[in-house]
């Protein structure tokens, strides 16, 4: 089996496709779990393939430079989607149970929509600067999560809704906001690819500590 990095390059991007489906309509109350699981289904299969591509890639090949690194980036990209998947079907299950929409969630997650999509781009066209700007931007995501969280729990104490809803919401931004952290490594890994340098302990992209 001959496998090349555009072969490794064009997978990975077909699982990403499939991953942004899922998130993108994780709080669409229209569509049914069984879309939705059908989804994971596939993005689970990708994983697989994916990782065992890679192997065998690196095991066959044993590439050197770049090319070692689009391996390992993309099976670190391939990990950082999949987990991307499983918070989106928590996020759908939690928010089908509730049955009715909340603005502050459906603005959050036009955020780290746009905030995946900036560092699949990102990888797409080998963009340092755009990957660096999904870095930065993850403090803004975590800056929503923290208002979210904060304003249902008032509501809470003001008896305004039912702690059982104002915990959902809750656990349903903190979801949100893990997956501006994978958006945010995806990023990291695309800087690693392009230059080889490892942001993961930058402090100029540490995000402040949260309240």
């Amino acid at each position: 089996m001959d496998i090349s990095p555009k072969d490794l390059r064009d997978s990975i991007l077909k699982m990403a496709s499939l991953v942004e489906a899922s998130l993108a309509n994780c709080l669409n109350l229209e569509k049914n779990m069984e879309e939705f699981l059908e989804l994971e289904r596939k993005i689970n299969e990708f994983h697989m393939l994916i990782d065992d591509s890679c192997f065998k890639y690196i095991a066959l090949k044993s590439p050197a430079a770049k090319d070692l690194r689009t391996a390992l980036a993309v099976m670190k990209i391939n990990a950082e989607l999949e987990r991307i998947g499983d918070q989106s079907l928590k996020i759908k299950r939690q928010y089908q149970r509730m049955g009715r929409d909340i603005l502050q969630l459906k603005n959050m997650s036009l955020e780290v929509n746009m905030m995946v999509k900036n560092a699949l781009d990102s990888f797409v066209r080998n963009n340092i600067k755009q990957a660096t700007d999904v870095i930065k931007y993850d403090q803004e995501i975590n800056a929503l999560n923290r208002e979210i969280v904060k304003f249902h729990v008032n509501q809470i104490k003001s008896n305004e809704i039912g702690f059982d809803e104002g915990y959902t919401i809750s656990k349903i931004s903190k979801n949100l906001e893990r997956i501006g952290d994978h958006a945010k490594n995806i990023a990291q890994d695309v800087i690693f690819l392009e230059s080889g340098s490892d942001m993961r302990h930058n402090p100029e992209f540490k995000s402040p500590k949260k309240d």
